[in-house]
């Protein structure tokens, strides 16, 4: 059986946890003696991949590259890919797409980070027509939220969840039950305590994420200068996406004088990301909704305490004490978990993670892949 995996960006930028969900599955089904068809923007550069997310994709995976001008996740890039998955899908038995989030009628197997048409910005009564970016946006929209509303045959399909905050949010605009494998954890950041699991760390709270609009990485300087004690340190970690996002940071940072006590890296090793949360007492998340949240968990593996947002998958792991409504108790909660923080407790955090491991993910991916097998009969 020859099996199309479709996730086109695969550089450098994209670097997180779709990738890491790809790498798994590409990995998985090629170790279980399927052919495996990975279908990209770019060639994958199997140095940075091993480098940055701490595995490359295994030996024989057949790859195609298919360059691309439009930006990703623009809407019109929404049908480039429902073209792409077509052409895809002619070429193999089983398409998965593990990127897009839509799901295309050619698409046998989806992993749905987040539900795209159902913004969490819809209304929940009317999801598809209450305007998130516009009437151009919306028009464009529109063919694809009549053919999923409508002509999909989910009986036939495979809805692949990676938490059970987007399965309820699918079950929600469709009526259809997801199952739910959480992203995997590599085993660097499970195994880290070993290495960073010293008695004394520094008064240090890292943030983690994409350097984009989305991630609201300028809240951080905000919660900073907010907390009453001056001797805690900041560190914001992110794949540098935008510019300007990047410029808004450091402009927040000099407006709360926060110079002497705040750094911004961009594009580390994961080697360097992980010995950077070894030092660190806290992780906070900005106040952005995460459907799962990996870079959360990373850091509870390594011992981090989280303070995280009340909204998203991450209240499935994260103690409810460490969830934050507004900026203001974010800052209160910081301030609070540098004191409580021990040894002990990054023991406690590491081990409600450790659920989170490659192993898991296989193991449960290959149960739930060849259950759908016997189920649409392909063998």
């Amino acid at each position: 059986m020859i099996i199309g995996v479709f996730h086109p960006p695969m550089h450098l930028e994209s670097f997180g946890g779709s990738i890491a969900v790809t790498i798994s599955i590409v990995n998985t089904l090629a170790e279980n003696g399927y052919k495996v068809v990975l279908y990209t923007r770019k060639k994958p550069d199997q140095e940075k991949l091993s480098k940055i997310m701490g595995e490359p994709l295994s030996k024989g995976i057949m790859v195609i590259v298919k360059p691309s001008i439009l930006r990703s996740r623009n809407l019109v890039n929404l049908y480039e890919n429902a073209f792409k998955l077509l052409t895809l899908k002619l070429k193999c038995d089983l398409t998965i797409d593990t990127y897009s989030c839509y799901i295309f009628p050619w698409t046998n197997i989806a992993y749905i980070h987040f539900p795209y048409v159902n913004n969490l910005s819809f209304k929940k009564r009317f999801p598809y027509i209450i305007k998130r970016r516009g009437i151009l946006s919306d028009s464009i929209n529109i063919p694809y939220i009549f053919f999923e509303r409508n002509f999909e045959k989910y009986n036939q399909k495979l809805l692949i969840a990676n938490s059970y905050f987007t399965a309820t949010a699918i079950k929600e605009a469709l009526g259809v039950n997801a199952e739910v494998i959480y992203p995997s954890i590599s085993t660097t950041f499970l195994q880290g305590l070993s290495i960073y699991g010293k008695e004394h760390r520094e008064n240090l709270v890292v943030t983690v994420g994409r350097i984009t609009a989305d991630k609201k990485l300028w809240m951080i300087p905000q919660i900073a200068h907010m907390m009453r004690r001056k001797d805690v340190k900041f560190t914001i970690v992110g794949f540098l996406h935008d510019h300007r996002v990047y410029e808004k940071i450091n402009t927040k940072i000099k407006e709360f004088n926060l110079q002497d006590r705040f750094q911004v890296l961009t594009n580390i090793s994961k080697r360097e990301l992980v010995e950077i949360l070894g030092r660190a007492k806290v992780y906070v998340h900005p106040p952005t909704v995460e459907h799962f949240g990996i870079s959360i968990a990373e850091a509870m593996a390594m011992g981090c305490i989280p303070v995280i947002y009340e909204v998203g998958g991450a209240k499935e792991f994260v103690p409810q004490k460490y969830v934050y409504t507004d900026i203001r108790e974010a800052s209160e909660k910081v301030e609070n978990a540098i004191d409580l923080w021990s040894t002990k407790k990054a023991k406690e955090m590491n081990s409600i993670v450790q659920k989170f491991s490659e192993q898991n993910f296989r193991k449960r991916f290959s149960e739930i892949f060849s259950k759908y097998l016997k189920q649409i009969d392909i063998s």
